[in-house]
């Protein structure tokens, strides 16, 4: 939002693991390092992306052997949803490098940043079969099994890779998590405190160690230990925070000011402005990270006449800026909202549904598109501009549950999940997107629908039915079996393991067992307690 800080060249993302900790070796033989990458990569930091991609793409026809165009350029295409073209260039590059592992490897990767998870996997296997000296190579692939719950096979790839590289402490963390999934509890807890307790072990890696530990001790309900332990995990992730921070300050100080200046006649008239094009079958499913959005949306997932986006990036990262971010527009306001050119409106509805079906990798055709992401909420009224035809599903669950769910797990830090590393900054949080939406209830003009996390897990089908209902579906029970589809399938949301487990209670009115920790904040959250009535 805003003025946005340089972003990243997407490359570096695979430039380390899967953990974000250890970078890959540096790969000789990839070809001359050329004036037009280097001025490709310039220009995406400097948010150019359309003419950055032009170059990549330039470079890649002009020098059609050279491997560094060919992974770059692939690179950037996928970061910008431009997934076909990215394809393009990554079939090129798997004929060029076919006997090579290190660019398998690389290709893997790749495929795996593209939303391609069966090619990137293929690629994975091929290096293995070829060499046995890319330690990174098994973490991935058993990364990937494990996503489909092939739990057994992703633990033989682990044990390979800690033959290869018994050091590899990302590798013994994945093996800690796999021996947890196989119930395999002390083996689990003595590595998972061995990493923690690690000097050498990178500070994200220890983090992690430290939050499996401490949902070790929930399940044992020993709360006062489950705490203490997530408090270290915190405080390591508190020391390397600063950046993430400051982004996050400004992008909701921004969000904030555009929820504030915004009324029923800008909904209104976006309304009426959007009778002009055709009508498109979508809707967004948001509310707050650990509402049961996943839950929701695995089972709606399962309708024939509707097809779900799982926590992509586009429309927040790309669209919605795309809309309102000129020289004279620096940050999004309802002035900025109102002006967006019919023909720009236009296009970018289009470039939506084409980036969503690319991700897919399946047509959309007539079904209702659901775009599942809690942190969508913010940014609500971009959506409503861009489709205000749109049906907004918002998940609720007991702030209190809430609150306490985000910060009793280990996240990636970002702009959200920096947010999570203390509680009264996570009740804050909540206390600012949840206050935002009920603003935005009282105001938007298009058809929202609230659903209970407590209510669906009581009586799944008539929470379905009413969601179905409400999106213009029939019902279909098969959505009840939404587990059987979970074996074969991933899912992009960290709380892919607990939605393939059977319905449980257990995590309604979880805050009571950490109430003395949780008291100080309930000042902050009782307006949205009452507000929802918890």
């Amino acid at each position: 939002m805003g003025k946005k800080k340089r972003a990243p060249w997407p490359a570096r993302k695979a430039d380390r693991n899967r953990f974000g900790t250890r970078k890959a070796p540096v790969i000789p033989g990839l070809g001359a390092d050329l004036p037009e990458l280097r001025q490709a990569r310039a220009l995406w930091q400097l948010n150019r992306f359309d003419a950055s991609l032009r170059l990549f793409e330039e470079a890649a026809r002009k020098y059609p052997q050279n491997l560094v165009a060919l992974i770059d350029g692939s690179r950037a295409l996928g970061a910008r949803f431009e997934i076909t073209r990215a394809e393009t260039m990554l079939d090129r590059l798997m004929k060029l490098g076919a006997q090579q592992p290190d660019i398998l490897h690389l290709a893997g990767q790749s495929y795996r940043m593209i939303f391609r998870p069966d090619q990137a996997m293929e690629c994975f296997q091929r290096v293995l079969k070829v060499t046995k000296e890319i330690p990174d190579a098994y973490l991935e692939l058993a990364i990937l099994y494990e996503r489909r719950h092939r739990v057994e096979e992703a633990y033989s790839l682990i044990e390979d890779c800690l033959r290869t590289d018994p050091d590899y402490q990302e590798a013994q963390l994945f093996k800690a998590r796999l021996l947890r999934r196989m119930k395999e509890e002390a083996a689990s807890e003595s590595l998972f405190h061995e990493l923690a307790a690690s000097a050498r072990a990178h500070p994200v890696v220890r983090a992690q160690a430290w939050a499996e530990i401490a949902q070790s001790h929930d399940r044992h309900e020993d709360y006062k230990a489950a705490m203490q332990a997530m408090l270290k995990c915190k405080e390591l992730l508190l020391q390397r925070e600063a950046a993430m921070r400051r982004e996050s300050e400004v992008v909701l100080r921004q969000l904030r000011g555009l929820a504030e200046s915004l009324t029923h006649a800008h909904f209104k008239r976006w309304v009426e402005a959007g009778r002009a094009f055709p009508l498109k079958r979508t809707a967004v499913l948001a509310s707050f990270p650990r509402s049961g959005t996943t839950l929701l949306e695995q089972v709606l997932d399962c309708h024939s006449g509707l097809v779900s986006s799982d926590e992509r990036e586009a429309f927040a990262r790309d669209l919605f800026p795309a809309m309102w971010l000129t020289p004279t527009t620096p940050v999004p306001t309802a002035e900025a909202l109102d002006a967006v050119p019919m023909e720009r409106l236009a296009a970018l509805r289009q470039r939506y549904l084409d980036y969503m079906a690319a991700a897919l990798n399946e047509p959309i055709g007539d079904r209702v598109h659901l775009d599942k992401n809690p942190t969508l909420t913010l940014v609500i009224p971009g959506f409503l501009r861009l489709f205000p035809e749109t049906r907004l599903v918002i998940a609720l669950r007991d702030p209190r549950d809430v609150v306490i769910s985000c910060f009793m797990q280990y996240l990636p830090l970002n702009p959200n999940s920096v947010c999570f590393l203390t509680l009264e900054r996570a009740a804050r949080r909540y206390a600012n997107d949840m206050g935002i939406w009920r603003k935005f209830r009282e105001t938007i003009a298009s058809p929202w629908l609230e659903v209970r996390y407590e209510s669906t897990v009581a009586d799944l089908e008539k929470e379905a039915r009413r969601v179905l209902e409400f999106l213009g579906l029939p019902w279909e029970p098969q959505v009840l079996n939404y587990r059987e589809r979970l074996r074969g399938k991933a899912v992009g949301s960290p709380t892919y393991e607990a939605v393939s487990q059977p319905l449980y209670t257990r995590a309604i009115g979880r805050w009571k067992n950490y109430q003395e920790f949780l008291e100080p904040c309930l000042p902050i959250l009782q307006p949205s307690i009452d507000a929802f009535g918890y």
